[in-house]
């Protein structure tokens, strides 16, 4: 017996060790991988309920007296089921069954093993009598002094049993499914089962033998030990094997990276030279014609038989071809400048009516401003009054003459939103000629004019302006209906740094015209606002 409770103590050292190192594993994997954590947690605790129970049986063999011999018998019992059912945990979440069928099995374990040790506690599932013979070694005492099996504990027996066969077939089912390491696990666990139905017959009297169960469970912890350690090692593998492929296709990466760059390089060198040739093309043939005309008025005034009258007529002409190349060289520094705003509350009102003081120039335009109730309040915002009294100036200008003809001129100030951001709304309306899909798409267009002696550079000046205050300025129009300018300028702080989509000119060793690089908006192609057809 002495040789009996010396292994059972032995098995309890060896759970108790196999406890603390899985403890150890599942608190060093709980933030990096949980369910890997709760197998080693589960697994944790098992080694602890097999350690009490192989305690308890070890006290049992070794004790000379009957009736304590069979206490610790008794209490043996809280712990079997207890740990059938931990095994049962970490064996289903190591086999990845679904979500559902783990929850089922683990309340079938924790709660059969709920309900045995209750029975136990309860002494439902021994009686207690008097006997001549002796029953054999385990729960049941030697002599003639015995706990005697009832029904209860043939319960226990069956849910050990179910426990043990839903064990059996998940490792043998993660075998099958390409978890080779489960090998051991499998054979552990068919060991612990034979040790089961051993300690049942004997328990129940069946034959004479010996309880051998704690021994099973030690080949069974060592097989589950070596299957979780297994995977372990498998899974590091396999990350620094993936970690491997990381790295070179991280290397891939850079070198594509590093092509893609030296090609987009060379594309922005070649989109800057193709701008500067499409500029140094508009820009000759704009100053071509005056030039041109310059030069006949020159010759003509060369002539010794011109007129007086012809002599004053041909200086007019040098004038306003020569201001004509002026305004040209003007707005095309203006739109090449950087733009530097230099922010201060804005008095929108006041911007607006100096701005609409040009429709004097045009006799047959008729005024017209929309009223603001006192129950609007405008937003402060704040921004550079001189920019923005060129972009309103202009686009004043440009409403009047779209109604060469004569028409109304209608403006506003009104509260505006843009997905959710407050700000401040100048509109400008017209009831002039006008523009189609094709004129509104490219009235932003550097150099792009329907009108002649335009330079073409007026709207894409007040865009930049616009959205280099964090706005931006909308065109809604439709061929012979009219035209709708607004300009959104967000509300904000003084402190607010502008936003200069587009609208930086660029550093001195680059071209006068430069191409911002792949994914970068080109100057002059604000957002789309709200336009119609």
């Amino acid at each position: 017996m002495d040789l009996l409770a010396g292994a059972a103590f032995a098995s309890c050292v060896v759970y108790l060790l196999l406890a603390i190192y899985f403890a150890i594993l599942a608190g060093s994997r709980v933030r990096n991988a949980r369910e890997e954590a709760s197998e080693y947690a589960y697994f944790a605790a098992a080694c602890v309920a097999m350690a009490a129970y192989a305690f308890c049986n070890a006290v049992h063999a070794h004790s000379t007296n009957p009736a304590i011999s069979a206490m610790w018998g008794k209490r043996a019992m809280y712990f079997a089921p207890l740990g059938a059912a931990l095994v049962l945990a970490v064996t289903s979440v190591y086999a990845e069954v679904g979500a559902r069928r783990r929850t089922a099995i683990q309340t079938f374990g924790f709660g059969g093993a709920a309900l045995a040790i209750c029975a136990n506690a309860a002494g439902l599932l021994h009686r207690k009598e008097v006997t001549s013979r002796i029953l054999g070694l385990g729960w049941v005492a030697y002599d003639n002094y015995a706990f005697v099996p009832t029904r209860g504990l043939q319960l226990v027996q069956l849910f050990i049993m179910v426990s043990l066969a839903l064990l059996v077939s998940l490792l043998v089912r993660a075998y099958l499914r390409g978890k080779r390491e489960a090998l051991l696990g499998c054979l552990g666990a068919f060991v612990i089962a034979a040790c089961a139905v051993n300690d049942i017959l004997v328990q129940d009297s069946v034959h004479r033998g010996l309880f051998v169960s704690e021994y099973g469970f030690t080949a069974f912890a060592f097989g589950l030990s070596y299957t979780l350690l297994a995977r372990h090692v498998r899974v590091s593998e396999e990350l620094a094997e993936r970690g491997a492929e990381l790295r070179k296709r991280g290397r891939q990466l850079r070198r594509a990276y590093e092509e893609l760059r030296a090609a987009q390089e060379e594309l922005v060198r070649k989109e800057q030279l193709a701008v500067v040739g499409e500029i140094a093309a508009v820009v000759s043939h704009e100053v071509r014609n005056p030039l041109a005309i310059i030069a006949n008025a020159v010759a003509g005034l060369r002539r010794p038989e011109t007129s007086t009258e012809d002599r004053n007529t041909l200086l007019a002409i040098l004038d306003e071809e020569t201001e004509r190349l002026n305004r040209l060289v003007g707005d095309l520094l203006r739109y090449a400048r950087p733009l530097t705003i230099e922010r201060r509350i804005l008095d929108a009102d006041a911007l607006l009516g100096r701005a609409l003081e040009l429709s004097r120039n045009y006799p047959s335009v008729r005024l017209e401003l929309e009223p603001r109730t006192a129950e609007v309040i405008l937003p402060t915002v704040y921004g550079d009054p001189d920019l923005l009294r060129q972009v309103l100036d202009n686009l004043v200008q440009n409403a009047c003459q779209a109604m060469s003809g004569g028409g109304t001129l209608s403006a506003r100030v009104r509260p505006g939103d843009d997905d959710g951001v407050q700000g401040l709304a100048i509109e400008i309306a017209d009831t002039g000629e006008g523009m189609d899909t094709q004129v509104r798409s490219r009235a932003r267009t550097p150099f792009f004019t329907t009108r002649a002696g335009g330079t073409g550079l007026g709207l894409a000046i007040c865009d930049r302006i616009a959205t280099a205050h964090g706005g931006y300025l909308s065109i809604k129009s439709r061929s012979g209906e009219g035209t709708i300018v607004t300009v959104f300028l967000p509300a904000g702080r003084k402190s607010e740094s502008p936003v200069m989509l587009g609208s930086s000119a660029p550093p001195p060793s680059k071209s006068l015209f430069h191409t911002p690089p792949l994914g970068v908006p080109l100057p002059g192609r604000p957002r789309s606002r709200g336009e119609k057809d």
